[in-house]
């Protein structure tokens, strides 16, 4: 997986993995977060590398759907994009009302 999908499924799960079984919860992360092989999740769980790989690829395509209907993550992205650009706005000393009018933004996005 490379470095942009790990990174996106890392925030899909920190958004839905309320909404996963415990083993598709307990499997992605470990794959994800702990960097654990297939290989060894298969032996961890006593399954096969080919039952772990399929059970990540549908977790990762069920936090797809998720983001898909519910666009936390979307949300989240624009949410971060106003806060910066207030930061940066109040760093180059821009007027009140236009620090303001952004925050207010970010708060629509909400």
């Amino acid at each position: 997986m490379r470095i942009e999908e790990s990174l996106r499924v890392s925030l899909l799960f920190d958004f839905y993995s309320p909404l996963l079984t415990e083993k598709q919860r307990l499997v992605l992360s470990g794959f994800v977060y702990q960097n654990i092989s297939i290989s060894e999740l298969a032996i961890l769980y006593n399954s096969s590398r080919q039952a772990i790989n399929d059970l990540i690829k549908r977790t990762i395509a069920i936090l797809e759907e998720y983001e898909e209907k519910l666009k936390l993550l979307k949300k989240f992205d624009e949410l971060r994009g106003k806060i910066e650009k207030s930061i940066t706005l109040l760093n180059s000393n821009a007027s009140k009302d236009l620090v303001v009018q952004v925050l207010n933004e970010a708060l629509e996005v909400m």
